[in-house]
């Protein structure tokens, strides 16, 4: 276990924020931290406790006064030997355990090459195993929870590892019960995948689905793999995101509100009054009445995509997205951005949008 004080954030969090913790701790397994706790080394550390992934989600307002976690536990275990993963049917599936510390797309890649389908929608998506189960990261249909078995915990309070079932997760939109009931409780250690050798691919969102069918016709093959549609995934992202290695953002910085109907008739009808009758308003419907409506939309109607002030601003391709555009730019800075979305929003369809981005 590695301890060091008075350590600088700036390459633990995507956004690029020059911010310092009082107290850093990377650890290498789930045995170490129960060592850890047990012995009481915990007392000696400055308060609050942050536990972070590459800090994707993130958005550091200050320095941090508390100690910052971090996991170093990197694998990628197949309950199978991986010399039999070619052979499996297209009818059995594979539980495979991912270490927390492990790069999540470093798994997308893994389960394309081994034929894997599961998480080739969520290819591209930065961050860590373990903080994206927190998450339940989502994109093009998809969420992790999808794909979840269970998530094996160190519990702070029992000083003890514990396996919860995705059940008892309670996943939502970006949301479980590690941040809500359980927050501070369970530190992430690892997450185990069922994945499939014969699903096939996932291709509800419509711009999704012709991008792949194009690809497979241009590829020659008769069907689709999981490393198709990962190419896919991560040509439709690159056109549209930021590389985080050279913007900084934490991606979608806001998520997509889920309204009643009577809402989502407003934001038609003002659509339909600007661009014509055969306008269509992009929605899904999120069922019993409600209607989700694309945050990166009300964004763009709200005349912000591309705009820029100081050092923040949102970009150009995809106004869902806020980023860190000199590299220089200060919290307060995208704070400050961000609280001027959210009022025009409300000002001109009445829908307040919410931070996906966790402000600490």
């Amino acid at each position: 276990m590695e301890i060091s004080c008075n350590h600088n954030l700036r390459k633990q969090n995507t956004f690029g924020m020059d911010v310092s913790c009082a107290c850093y701790v990377e650890y290498g397994s789930a045995d170490e931290l129960v060592m850890f706790f047990s012995e009481g080394k915990q007392f000696s550390l400055p308060r609050p406790f942050l536990h972070i992934g590459k800090g994707s989600n993130l958005l550091f307002t200050k320095d941090f006064e508390g100690t910052v976690f971090h996991s170093g536990i990197k694998f990628i275990r197949p309950a199978v030997p991986a010399d039999n993963i070619p052979s499996i049917s297209r009818t059995e599936t594979v539980d495979v355990e991912v270490g927390a510390g492990t790069l999540w797309d470093d798994f997308c890649i893994w389960c394309a090459e081994n034929s894997l389908w599961g998480p080739e929608n969520l290819s591209g998506i930065p961050g860590e195993t373990g903080a994206a189960a927190v998450q339940n990261i989502g994109a093009y249909g998809v969420e992790i929870q999808d794909i979840i078995k269970e998530v094996r915990c160190f519990d702070a309070v029992t000083c003890s590892v514990k396996t919860i079932t995705k059940t008892d997760c309670h996943y939502g939109y970006r949301d479980s019960v590690f941040k809500q009931s359980a927050k501070g409780r369970y530190i992430v250690t690892s997450v185990v995948f069922t994945l499939s050798a014969g699903t096939g691919p996932r291709l509800a969102y419509g711009h999704l689905k012709a991008a792949a069918e194009k690809a497979l016709a241009a590829s020659g093959c008769k069907e689709f793999s999981p490393a198709m549609i990962r190419s896919v995934v991560l040509g439709i992202r690159d056109a549209k995101l930021p590389d985080p290695a050279k913007t900084g953002s934490a991606g979608s910085f806001f998520k997509n509100p889920v309204v009643p109907k009577i809402f989502y008739d407003r934001v038609e009808h003002y659509a339909k009054s600007k661009y014509g009758q055969d306008y269509e308003v992009p929605h899904f419907d999120a069922g019993s009445g409600f209607i989700k409506i694309p945050a990166a939309w009300l964004i763009d109607q709200s005349g912000w995509k591309g705009y820029r002030e100081g050092n923040a601003g949102v970009w150009e391709k995809q106004p869902l997205v806020l980023v860190n555009a000199t590299g220089k730019a200060a919290p307060e800075e995208i704070v400050a951005l961000a609280g001027r979305i959210t009022a025009s929003v409300v000002n001109l369809f009445g829908i307040e949008l919410t931070p996906e981005v966790e402000y600490i």
